[in-house]
């Protein structure tokens, strides 16, 4: 390359940069900025359910376990060798009042009860002697021209006589009590009663008051019912320590192990102390008849829940619980759509909803309550009612 080609090139390239430039800042310059972007603001769809205020009953849900209502330990008042058991005598058998349990053998009593009337026999005959004798005593001393009322009681025999006649009282009483061992020797049912346990065989020689099995009423049964406080103020208790109180209440037993049944109770009697360990008040609840029928049949210790009627509450809404905030607020929907914060006092828990009263609504009825709130809502957000999801109270 030449020398004057090279100057040329040193002289052009400079030009050449200082032109790019120029047309690259033109070019920029000359671009157009795009519009700004709008941020998308997301409007979160909401479930309600409509809420008017409406009386309601609560229910209050509380359990325990079924016991006898009577339950007693058969047992001998006498003594001797066991004869005879009756074939009812036997675990799960019914028996009736005064049926026949177990027979003792009756040899001794029958022995010891004529022993007892032949003693009678010769009181009785000492007496009659006595009484003769005070008769001629009598007759004599009048026949004497002396006053009767100046003899003395002993030349009466007026002691004697009464000691005649204490000793036919004591020998009367004696055959008495031989009648009712011998009778005793008969073990039979107090009442109605389903057997629970026999531990008497025929040949057992027993002593008085032993053992010999025991009995559950079979009439009715009855279950013992806790409630907290709270609970308690809910129901109109029946006091049947108190005078002029006899209001019973009905409760519903359910055994969790047999769906689709359910017993009719009578809540009778409230028990005068609170437990101190955890200060529940216990109902007693009586179950008529629990052992008649297969399909009823409610065996003694199963477990129940049991469902009582509370007082009515007046202008209450019932609410979801999933719907209560901090307990303390729920969300409501206004006729705008937009979130207002809604306080309510809650009064009652039920099954997976509660009762509360509110005394100030933020929107006119019925209010449209969000059934599952966000943690994101604030007051005043907009939101959008899922049609389909709208539920009636």
């Amino acid at each position: 390359m030449t020398t004057g080609k090279k100057l040329l090139n040193l002289l052009l390239a400079p030009l050449i940069i200082v032109a790019a430039v120029f047309i690259i800042v033109a070019l920029v310059k000359s671009r157009k900025n795009p519009p700004p972007r709008k941020p998308v603001v997301a409007v979160p769809s909401v479930e309600i359910t409509l809420s008017s205020p409406a009386d309601a009953v609560p229910a209050i849900s509380t359990f325990g376990n079924v016991r006898a209502y009577h339950e007693s330990e058969v047992a001998s008042q006498v003594g001797g060798r066991i004869t005879t058991i009756d074939p009812n005598f036997d675990p799960g058998r019914a028996v009736n009042a005064g049926d026949l349990l177990a027979k003792i053998e009756e040899a001794d009593y029958q022995t010891a009860l004529a022993e007892r009337e032949s003693a009678l026999a010769a009181v009785r005959q000492t007496l009659a002697d006595e009484e003769t004798r005070a008769r001629i005593a009598s007759e004599d001393w009048v026949a004497s021209g002396r006053r009767l009322e100046d003899a003395p009681d002993f030349t009466l025999r007026k002691p004697q006589l009464a000691a005649a006649r204490a000793a036919e009282q004591a020998a009367q009483a004696a055959v008495g009590q031989a009648l009712l061992d011998l009778e005793r020797t008969s073990v039979r049912a107090p009442f109605d009663a389903i057997v629970r346990t026999r531990e008497a065989s025929p040949g057992n020689v027993i002593a008085a008051g032993a053992p010999l099995g025991s009995l559950i009423a079979r009439d009715k049964a009855e279950v013992r019912l806790p409630l907290t406080p709270e609970q308690a103020a809910r129901l109109a208790l029946p006091l049947a320590f108190v005078s002029g109180e006899t209001r019973p209440l009905r409760a519903t037993l359910r055994d969790p192990n047999r769906p689709g049944l359910s017993w009719t109770a009578l809540v009778t009697r409230t028990e005068a102390s609170v437990d101190l360990k955890n200060q529940v008040l216990y109902l007693i609840a009586e179950i008529p008849k629990p052992f008649e029928a297969a399909e009823t049949f409610l065996p003694v210790g199963t477990f129940v829940t049991a469902d009582l009627s509370g007082s009515k509450l007046a202008n209450v809404h019932r609410l979801a619980d999933a719907a209560l905030i901090d307990d303390s607020f729920v969300w409501i929907v206004d006729a705008d759509n937009h979130l207002r914060r809604q306080a309510v006092g809650r009064l009652h828990d039920g099954k997976g909803d509660f009762l509360a009263r509110i005394a100030a609504p933020v929107a006119p009825l019925p209010l449209r309550v969000v059934t599952r709130p966000l943690a994101s809502f604030r007051e005043g957000g907009a939101v959008t009612i899922v049609p389909e999801a709208v539920t009636e109270p």
